[in-house]
């Protein structure tokens, strides 16, 4: 009598965990923030802050070296600049705000996601220019 009820609860237990594990399946699901995660998965941006001095002084200068997406390659020539020029501020909004970065962001209904690569000065060895 107590092996069949424990098989009979095991059992149970099993309906229950492989019925919830397909329904967590599923691609429509929703991100902390206002907008909805497509299935399609976001498009990462790296990029490298460089700096812009050739001769080192009492001021530093720094650039954004962006590898661009290969999303934005397709794009027709005004929709590219307005999305690189979005791409730069939100660069420059994580720069200044250490504490707001590593989000997903939306531009025309693309997600992006930045990821910064350190510079060592050694970069341009491979060819990313």
């Amino acid at each position: 009598m107590k092996k069949t009820t424990l098989s009979a609860i095991h059992l149970l237990i099993v309906i229950i965990t492989l019925i919830s594990v397909t329904r967590g399946q599923e691609l429509d699901y929703y991100v902390n923030s206002n907008f909805e995660l497509l299935p399609i998965p976001p498009e990462l941006v790296p990029y490298q802050i460089v700096p812009l001095d050739p001769v080192p002084d009492c001021r530093l200068e720094m650039g954004i070296e962006l590898i661009y997406p290969q999303s934005i390659m397709n794009m027709p020539e005004p929709q590219k600049e307005e999305t690189l020029d979005i791409i730069y501020k939100r660069v420059a909004f994580e720069i200044s705000n250490p504490d707001k970065t590593a989000g997903l962001f939306q531009v025309d209904g693309r997600m992006y996601h930045l990821i910064r690569i350190p510079y060592t000065g050694a970069s341009n060895f491979w060819g990313w220019e």
